[in-house]
């Protein structure tokens, strides 16, 4: 019987494995036959890996860096973020400022990301002590923040001056312990940056000093011979769980003491965030500090008022010379977002189909003075001079079109010949 068994299960298998082979073979055959195959074509640009010699820090320093979509078509200046944590917190930030840019909640920006790449990041961490006089960090090598802030001062924004276009706008972040140069820029260099962002904060310490962090940050807010500034700190429940009810406290505290004194120039938000860890509280830290930099009651933008006002376009540009006025630096309207009506191209559209075409055209000249690099722009104005009768203009507006697609490898080039085309019949 034992035998038997085991020839009716051999062949129970040999029958098994045929209808696998089959049954194989026949998805290979059908995936093929429909045409699909996963392919490699390119990579996915998130921004470029650049190296800086620096002679302050006695190393080579990777440095990642993204430039806003907008960036080739405008001769616009932008605002710079610079990320330390750049191979932990580069891409999140760098995701984070487009969307929020594309939604208009702030401007579109530079952002820098600064690696440890030399695995020297305890270098940043500020020399702190408890109240019984015990270091909190340890390594070999800590407090040197005043040299990463020459590092910054003298050689990596003078060079990202120097190789793109910014402003004199600058945000920097930091987290546990590479938020040293963050707070030490803020009480000790404050024209070096304008927004600081620090995550994973330890607020219950005192430096080498003496003087505890908390008697620090109310000093230099409440500072009023300093400029306009932002300044968010942020930590998580699950470190104020491990550091006590005292340090916690901070967190409602500084802000009270705050609240009659302020520099009302400076924006700070001290904030605990519930259910979070160290690291973890680092993605809602960094949207909540882009808010504390970029409040959400200035960055109004209405475009369903502008489209339905007397003149759009100035309507527009009093807007943005609004905003530009309160932060100090000029900002310009997006060209275009994803899957969004409030920006220049979409709005555009809508002023075309309502036959509105003489507002149409002053609002895409004025487009053009934002953006004077895109083939888009000039294309959409040929299309409302056509409309309008001018022939003319019509056509060195797609010509312009062509050119700007030719000189940039707009992928959109067969579009705009076929326009120029159309008008030369």
């Amino acid at each position: 019987m034992k035998a038997n068994s085991l020839s009716i299960n051999r062949k129970n298998m040999h029958r098994c494995s045929r209808y696998i082979i089959i049954a194989i073979s026949l998805l290979i055959f059908n995936s093929q036959a429909l045409g699909i195959n996963l392919l490699k074509s390119e990579g996915i640009i998130s921004g470029d890996k650049y190296s800086l010699k620096s002679s302050i820090l006695d190393e080579k320093r990777d440095i990642f860096i993204s430039l806003p979509e907008s960036y080739k078509h405008s001769s616009h200046h932008y605002p710079v973020i610079y990320v330390m944590d750049g191979e932990f917190l580069f891409d999140i930030t760098r995701s984070m400022v487009a969307i929020r840019a594309a939604r208009n909640y702030m401007p579109e920006s530079i952002i820098v990301g600064i690696p440890n790449n030399t695995d020297k990041r305890i270098e940043m961490a500020l020399e702190l002590f408890d109240d019984q006089g015990e270091p909190f960090f340890y390594g070999d090598g800590l407090g040197q923040t005043d040299k990463y802030l020459k590092f910054f001062r003298n050689e990596l924004i003078p060079q990202i001056e120097e190789k793109f276009r910014v402003n004199s706008h600058r945000t920097i972040i930091g987290m546990s312990p590479s938020f040293g140069p963050v707070l030490q820029a803020f009480w000790s260099e404050p024209d070096l940056f304008s927004g600081y962002i620090v995550l994973a904060a330890e607020l219950g310490k005192n430096l080498k000093s003496g003087k505890s962090l908390e008697e620090l940050l109310i000093e230099e807010i409440s500072n009023k011979k300093r400029s306009k500034a932002s300044i968010y700190i942020g930590t998580s429940s699950g470190d104020m769980i491990k550091r006590g009810p005292k340090e916690a406290a901070l967190y409602v505290d500084i802000p009270k003491k705050l609240k009659n004194v302020a520099n009302p120039k400076i924006r700070y938000k001290f904030e605990i965030i519930h259910g979070e860890d160290h690291y973890g509280m680092s993605i809602p830290g960094i949207q909540h500090g882009l808010e504390t930099i970029y409040a959400r009651e200035v960055w109004d933008v209405d475009y369903r008022k502008m489209w339905n006002s007397p003149d759009p376009a100035q309507a527009l540009k009093d807007k943005y010379q609004e905003l530009s006025e309160h932060y100090g630096f000029k900002i310009i309207p997006l060209e275009k977002s994803f899957h969004f009506i409030h920006n220049i191209m979409k709005t555009a559209e809508i002023l075309y189909r309502q036959n509105k075409i003489e507002k149409l055209i002053s609002w895409l000249q004025l487009a053009i003075e934002y953006y004077p690099n895109s083939p888009a722009i000039y294309s959409q104005l040929s299309k409302a001079y056509t409309r309008a009768g001018k022939r003319s203009l019509a056509f060195s507006s797609a010509e312009k079109a062509v050119k700007l697609a030719e000189g940039s490898g707009s992928e959109d080039i067969k579009v705009y010949k076929s326009l120029l085309k159309t008008l030369t019949k």
